[in-house]
Parts: C-alpha cells; structure tokens; sequence
C-alpha cells in the first residue's frame, strides 16, 4: 500500500515487434495491427510458430536482450525531467522469466544469469542504483511494479526504473508447446472458440517516484498492488479465479476503492481455456462481470516477464488518450461467466483502471492505477 507517501508513475515506453516506442505501438494496435505472424523454422527444434519476433537484423550484437531492454529504458528516461533527482535514491528492477537463456546453448552459464543482464543495464544508467531481479513467471512485470512502488511507499528509496524484458525462445516455445498450450494461428482471448496462446519477445518500462515534478507528461498515481498464489498446480490455475479474486481483493483494499468505481480492466487474457474461464470467474465474484476489459495478447503475443508491464503501458497511453483497445482475435465471447469484452475500440473517459496477471505455479498480481 503507498501509505502516506504518494508513488507516482509515468514515463512509459515499450519496444516490440509491433512498434518501436509506445507511440509507434499504441498507433499500431489502434489501427488493428498486430506484431504476431507466422514463423517458418524460427528455431532448430520447430518447425512452424505464431508469434511476434524481432527481425534478426534489428540487433548488431549477440544479446538483443540487452539491446530492447536497454532502448527501453533509455525511452523511459527521455521522459523524465532532472533537475536534482539524479542524486537522489534509485532502484533498478528488472522483471524476466528466463532472462537470456539462450546463452545456456553456449555453455555461457554467466550470461544466462538475469542478475548478469540487470548488471549490464545498470551500467547505461544515467545515475547509481540498487538492483533486483524479480522472476516469477508471468505475473513478474507487475509483482517488480509492486515492490518497487511499497520500497517508495516505506521510504526506502525516491524513484525506480521498472524494465520488463523477455526473448522469445526454443525452450520456451518448447515448453509451452508440451502443454498443449499454443495456437497454431491468432490467438484469440476470451473467444468461444479460443485454441490456446501466442508467444511474443519485447521489453516495457515505467518510472516511479515520490516525486511529480521528475515527469514530463501527465502521469497516474499507483493506488495499491497485491500478488496471491492459489496452489493449485504446476501450470494449471484455480478453476474458480480464487488466486486472482484474493489479488484484486486485497488491492482494492490496500486502495481504499470498491469494485464498482473501476472503470476498465487490463486482463491478462491468454487465448487458453483455462485462463480465461478463471479470470472471467474471478472478475464476477468481484462484482466486475460489467466492467470494460480487454486483452492485448493478439497484439504482442504473451511476452511473459515483460506482459505486465507491456499492457499497463499500454493502458496508461489508453487513458491519456481516451480510447481503449479492442481484443484482437475475439469476435465472439465465450466464457461462463459473463465479461464485458472490448470487440471494438471505445472512445471513453477512464481515470480508473486494474491491471491483472496471472502465471505458472497459480500466482497471480494486480495493481490499480488513476489518471491525476
């Protein structure tokens, strides 16, 4: 909970295959494009995928990690207006699943390390810092987003650098693909007739501060986080959304709102039966059955660490503009329970919004934001 110090974010950038910056993304996705496509041979082990992919010569070296990540952040900073804050107290997080495990190929165990890509980001940083991996499947974005906002909350540090960053993998791929869990063409979230999700590679980064005057633009305050676990197995949610619904629960609680002064939710959203099924469980036992939601799925694929802090992204240039987004791939809703899915892009007023995830190992996150 952000106490009695407010925590401020703002600054948000995204680099990913359907856009270099978050307006070149945000332009995109309104337009109804997406980074996905069809992938021939992507990796020795597979044949065909659908996903969204960097070009191999978007990069000049051998760790494109490094390089979204760091033009991420780096997009993020431009954003930022120092006067004195650069000797202030900095935290550094970086959210990654499997960081740059493609390193492991080379017996390079150094490499495949995330605290030795976190080390390597830091040294582009404009000023010194703490560092901090977080890594916790696919809710890691916005569990990094929670910690570092409850470290400004308590008074440990003024401002954080939050980078989500993941790279789209053979084992990856390999992984989710032995759960049956991928959909040969666009994914399609929330759809009855929903086959299973798209992979995606892209990094997203936000600042937080104590401090308003450290931002350029508009910004939104962050109003409370909260991550659950439901227990429930290895890659297979609670089939009643209880790990989601105590996440939203005890952030609306840590913000001092009720569900009903939502506005809009940013659902995790994957394409899979399971997921869906259990959000949208989740969503009507917190009384949010009618409430405007979307998935971004269809326009980034699932980018796993990076997911949460790409679609919040998204979501605050949603609100500074007035318009949400559609999802991509869903003409048809098809859940048990009744979502108030975005099939076409709404013009509308939002100050308001949860962000949710939700990952392996039954843990789930959400934050909630508003627009000042």
């Amino acid at each position: 909970m952000a106490g009695k110090i407010r925590v401020f974010v703002g600054g948000e950038n995204i680099i990913s295959p359907l856009g270099w910056g978050i307006q070149e993304a945000f332009s995109n996705a309104v337009q109804g494009r997406t980074g996905l496509k069809k992938l021939e041979q992507p990796f020795p082990g597979i044949s065909k995928l659908h996903a969204a992919k960097f070009e191999d010569s978007s990069f000049s070296t051998d760790s494109p990690l490094v390089e979204f990540a760091g033009e991420s952040c780096r997009g993020s900073l431009e954003e930022l207006h120092f006067v004195h804050q650069q000797e202030e107290r900095w935290l550094f997080v970086l959210s990654t699943t499997k960081g740059e495990i493609i390193q492991l190929k080379n017996g390079d165990v150094d490499r495949s390390n995330p605290h030795y890509l976190m080390q390597r980001l830091q040294k582009e940083l404009p000023f010194s810092c703490e560092g901090k991996v977080v890594s916790c499947a696919c809710i890691s974005g916005l569990s990094a987003l929670i910690y570092a906002a409850d470290r400004i909350a308590a008074d440990q540090i003024d401002h954080a650098l939050v980078v989500g960053a993941d790279l789209l993998s053979e084992f990856i791929t390999l992984g989710f693909e032995s759960f049956f869990a991928l959909d040969a063409a666009q994914c399609k979230p929330f759809d009855q007739d929903r086959k299973g999700l798209n992979l995606g590679e892209a990094a997203a980064s936000v600042v937080l501060s104590k401090d308003k005057s450290l931002f350029k633009s508009s910004l939104f305050q962050y109003l409370g986080g909260a991550t659950s676990n439901d227990a429930n197995h290895i890659s297979g949610p609670s089939r009643t959304g209880e790990g989601l619904y105590r996440a939203v629960s005890k952030t609306l609680k840590y913000s001092s709102k009720s569900a009903d002064q939502i506005q809009f939710i940013s659902a995790h959203g994957t394409g899979t039966l399971y997921n869906d099924e259990m959000e949208a469980k989740a969503f009507g036992r917190l009384g949010l059955g009618k409430t405007p939601l979307n998935s971004l799925k269809g326009y980034f694929g699932h980018t796993l660490g990076a997911s949460g802090l790409v679609e919040l992204a998204m979501t605050m240039q949603s609100m500074r503009m007035n318009l949400l987004l559609k999802t991509l791939g869903c003409e048809n809703a098809g859940t048990e329970a009744m979502l108030n899915v975005l099939t076409q892009n709404l013009e509308t007023d939002i100050r308001l919004a949860l962000k949710t995830a939700s990952g392996f190992g039954g843990c789930n996150a959400a934050v909630l934001i508003e627009r000042l």
